[in-house]
């Protein structure tokens, strides 16, 4: 009977150190989405910018503050600062537990993700960019016709992308963006962050025959920068759709960019 004790109470020793063990296996493998952030809000545009320039879709995620800005995140400011509550918006429901926590982070992430992705099919489709329209493709062959637009090489060509420079938001806005208005909406756009510091980045580079231009809103948590939007107070009021908020390309000379 002893024997049989000892052996049943090895087995329990074995085994809650090997769900221990498991734990910690779960706990270390577990998914982290950010990065250790950077030092100036313009790195973190730098690194958006050159995995649109490697087509590395996870590089530019990587810019981001997930974590970091889910666990800041105000639901309830956001929706002070609409004045509604709109059932189409990002991180809707208040975040009071780890649960919820990483709600707001998948949402967040899903809805940036979708800005990216419109903003890469406006851009490879060009001219034939509906706008948001659908498009009948009744006929026989119409569906193939349709996409073998997006094999037409401009993918491809945002590896040629060089020279990324940084403007004012003043200067793309026609000293618009400093005005007092302007500034006092800046805070309201940003204070859903929760951010110890939120700055408008506008940032260029060239290719081709024109050139790639985004104008993030990036924050600062501690000493580390982040980007948390593609959108920003510049894009407001510059009045650029959403299907372009991410990155737009303009086909003129680099000079004549903001004529």
């Amino acid at each position: 009977m002893k024997k049989l004790i000892s052996v049943f109470l090895a087995l329990a020793i074995l085994l809650t150190a090997f769900c221990a063990f498991a734990e910690e296996v779960v706990e270390n493998t577990a998914i982290r989405y950010e990065g250790p952030g950077f030092d100036t809000p313009e790195d973190a545009v730098t690194c958006y910018m050159n995995g649109l320039k490697n087509l590395d879709f996870e590089q530019m995620l990587s810019a981001y503050a997930w974590e970091t800005l889910a666990s800041h995140y105000s639901v309830e400011k956001n929706i002070q600062r609409l004045k509604a509550y709109i059932p189409t918006a990002s991180a809707r429901i208040p975040a009071t537990n780890d649960f919820l926590v990483s709600a707001t982070l998948h949402s967040l992430r899903s809805y940036e993700i979708r800005l990216i992705y419109n903003s890469l099919e406006a851009y490879i489709l060009g001219e034939d960019y509906p706008e948001g329209q659908s498009i009948p493709l009744r006929e026989d062959g119409d569906v193939e016709a349709f996409l073998q637009k997006f094999d037409n090489g401009r993918l491809e060509a945002l590896t040629g992308m060089s020279d990324i420079v940084f403007l004012t938001p003043d200067s793309v806005t026609d000293n618009k963006f400093s005005l007092e208005i302007n500034q006092e909406n800046l805070k309201k756009q940003t204070v859903q962050y929760g951010a110890d510091e939120a700055v408008n980045v506008v940032a260029m580079a060239f290719i081709g025959d024109g050139a790639i231009m985004c104008m993030p809103t990036v924050a600062r948590y501690g000493d580390r920068w982040y980007m948390v939007s593609v959108s920003s107070m510049t894009s407001m009021i510059l009045a650029v759709d959403m299907n372009h908020q991410a990155f737009m390309f303009r086909e003129m000379k680099p000079e004549d960019f903001f004529r």
